[in-house]
């Protein structure tokens, strides 16, 4: 994690120096504020500015914000730039004696508890944990996702399902099934008829529960092809349509791939940074060599070098046994997807 540290007293700014140093070993990048009559003695970096000015250059790129002293501080600090659950950093408030550490914000999609579990360990003090999930010891569906690498498709639902967990409804679980024990809390038995469910899975359509939470993984690999000059336009009508066909949603996207020849075609390279997701080529030995059943071309290959790009390049790039669409064809663009294998756990 990026972490920032800011202490405002002589007491604080020791603590924020050793904490700092801690963290860094435990593999987290961190660095240290303090006011500038301290910076010096314990080599931490001098606050020239307000507070709540230094918090809001931070509050963007940090993932962690931790605040040495009263819980004011830091409640005011950050009050001006909270957003939403799903991008705002986590924030600690501990006192200047290392006593408590509160985590403030941003407990279970942005990993509070879990540092400050980490630095109540390293200071040797009491972590503070309010979210009721946590207190009662209950599946947390924010934490299960964020864990996971999964998005989840309806805060307000995820909510839901949190306070029916509280109340002891059982809530289904289907789709993708995470390897580890079952929680508790939750039921794969149709029988059992529950009302919230969870479905992990990339496909949208797939609704098991009267209110269904998707929590979507990213494994979907685009293998593309595409005759030289397609506009990003074109090219992005034509994902575009093709997922909503197949029901897929746009966040389980993963990668693009094609062949090498394909490298700098700007349709490939603009919708790659349109779903911020990476773009990867093979030359035409590596997708001569995939296995499987393909649609053979021989005007391709003399092209290209290799019978198939799209195909190929999918399975290349996700590592599945298996094509989720095989080739499809629109004025000079081919589209072929695959699922890479992913692995999800309790």
């Amino acid at each position: 994690m990026r972490i920032t540290i800011f202490s405002f007293t002589h007491n604080g700014a020791a603590l924020a120096a050793s904490l700092a140093k801690d963290l860094v070993q435990s593999g987290h990048l961190c660095q240290a504020f303090t006011m500038p009559k301290y910076a010096a003695e314990f080599h931490l970096q001098a606050i020239g500015k307000s507070v709540k000015d230094l918090t809001g250059s931070f509050f963007s790129s940090e993932d962690a914000l931790i605040y040495i002293g009263a819980c004011g501080i830091a409640v005011r600090a950050i009050a001006p730039f909270l957003q939403d659950k799903t991008c705002d950093p986590c924030v600690l408030s501990i006192d200047e004696q290392g006593r408590y550490v509160i985590s403030l914000l941003s407990g279970h999609i942005g990993g509070g508890n879990e540092l400050a579990i980490q630095a109540a360990s390293l200071l040797g003090a009491a972590p503070i944990i309010s979210t009721a999930t946590d207190l009662n010891h209950k599946f947390a569906v924010d934490v299960f996702a964020t864990k996971n690498h999964l998005k989840i498709s309806d805060m307000t639902l995820a909510k839901k399902i949190s306070a029916a967990i509280l109340d002891g409804e059982k809530t289904g679980l289907s789709g993708i099934i995470p390897q580890g024990s079952l929680p508790d809390e939750l039921t794969m038995n149709p029988d059992e008829h529950p009302r919230l469910g969870i479905c992990i899975s990339p496909f949208t359509n797939q609704n098991p529960y009267i209110e269904t939470l998707h929590l979507i993984p990213r494994q979907t690999v685009l293998g593309i092809g595409c005759r030289k000059g397609i506009s990003p336009e074109d090219m992005e009508s034509f994902v575009e349509r093709t997922l909503q066909e197949l029901c897929i949603d746009p966040d389980s996207l993963l990668a693009i791939a094609s062949i090498d020849l394909k490298q700098k075609e700007s349709c490939l390279i603009e919708l790659s940074h349109k779903y911020q997701i990476p773009f990867h080529t093979y030359d035409a030995h590596t997708l001569s060599q995939v296995r499987g059943q393909f649609s053979s071309s021989e005007y391709v290959k003399t092209v290209t070098g290799v019978d198939n790009v799209c195909e190929r390049a999918a399975l290349a790039c996700s590592g599945a046994d298996a094509l989720t669409l095989h080739k499809t064809i629109d004025s000079g663009k081919t589209l072929a997807i695959a699922m890479a294998p992913i692995q999800l756990y309790f």
